[in-house]
């Protein structure tokens, strides 16, 4: 399923997901012991990534819902589009889950816009 997402460039509107796995059920963070949530973002005009977490009020879960900001992502406002993947990591290990990603069940597409 892709989900296409337009943000306006500094703005704190949030997106809202409900997390699901390939089943389509809903996958409880806090029971995974999910201790921080990231959205990611590598494309045009990025050396590296950039990325927004759960330590600040950009990203926030709670049990099978993940908000975000995106407008908070220091992306350039480009006509290709991004995809951002969100991912976690839970107390017991600290190699990120990917929940949605290019190349997975769930893509974002995000346009940047000014």
């Amino acid at each position: 399923m892709i989900i296409p997402i337009t943000a306006s460039l500094g703005s704190g509107n949030e997106t809202v997901f409900k997390v699901v796995d390939n089943a389509g059920n809903p996958v409880d963070l806090n029971a995974l012991d999910v201790t921080v949530v990231t959205v990611s973002v590598c494309g045009p005009l990025i050396c590296g990534s950039v990325s927004l977490d759960s330590t600040s009020d950009d990203v926030a879960f709670f049990v099978d819902v993940v908000r975000v900001k995106f407008g908070k992502l220091a992306l350039a406002a480009v006509k290709p589009t991004y995809s951002p993947k969100i991912s976690y990591v839970t107390a017991a290990s600290a190699d990120p889950v990917v929940i949605a990603g290019e190349d997975y069940l769930t893509e974002i597409k995000l346009r940047v816009i000014c």
